[in-house]
């Protein structure tokens, strides 16, 4: 039977781990699952105020660069978190279902390699840092801008720079048709972290006026891949 599990981390050689414990590498990626569930949970929120309410909530929640650096102060309408704050809960807020289903499946199969390597903290810290350090790399390539930025794909970015880290030559199952049926074809991790690399460095130098924030990836990319620490050894 296939192994529902995304990622298969290299086995720990034979005698690590605790007498009576699971090996770290098969450990229920709590952290990951509940910043997925999150997210959703979040969206299905957002969306569910209607067009003036999911409006109102991006604007207020969302960063907005001019606010951030103080170059405009807040509209009093609307009622939101002081500007710093927005570095964390914009991360919360997606603009369309595409946009959370690319973060989400992006950050579960990062998620769980990346926990599952360094633990649920880790993979936290990874994320939220990540997603704080590519949120003001954006916001700072436009300080004067109001137009918000939202989204959790820096701490996306920041999970896959972890995997770099932790596990380069790991591998992921993906789900594929076939025959009639759902497949699961192993993959090798590194490829795909290129492939994306290279899409994020052509955002970024040809992807000027587009509303995807490829500054955003990049700087958290880079703050996840020294964000991740080492692989934690089992006692």
């Amino acid at each position: 039977m296939p192994d529902p599990i995304p990622f298969r981390p290299r086995q720990a050689p034979p005698g690590q781990g605790a007498p009576g414990r699971p090996p770290s590498g098969r450990r229920l990626p709590v952290a990951t699952v509940l910043i997925g569930l999150v997210l959703v949970a979040g969206y299905l929120w957002q969306s569910g105020l209607g067009v003036y309410g999911e409006a109102a909530v991006v604007r207020a929640y969302g960063l907005i660069p001019a606010e951030l650096f103080g170059l405009r102060s807040g509209n009093p309408a609307f009622d939101g978190p002081p500007p710093i704050a927005t570095l964390v809960t914009a991360q919360f807020l997606h603009g369309g279902m595409l946009h959370l289903l690319g973060n989400v499946v992006a950050i579960l199969l990062a998620g769980i390699l990346v926990e599952r390597r360094a633990g649920s903290l880790r993979s936290l810290l990874v994320f939220f840092g990540a997603g704080i350090v590519g949120l003001a790399v954006e916001a700072a390539a436009e300080p004067g801008s109001s137009a918000p930025i939202i989204g959790a794909s820096a701490g996306a970015a920041g999970l896959i720079g972890a995997v770099l880290r932790l596990d380069p030559r790991g591998h992921v199952s993906i789900p594929w048709l076939r025959g009639g049926g759902i497949k699961l074809a192993s993959v090798a991790v590194m490829p795909l972290i290129v492939v994306w690399l290279i899409l994020q460095v052509a955002g970024i130098a040809f992807g000027a006026g587009e509303p995807v924030a490829f500054l955003a990836h990049g700087a958290g990319f880079v703050a996840g891949v020294l964000l991740a620490g080492g692989a934690r050894r089992a006692a």
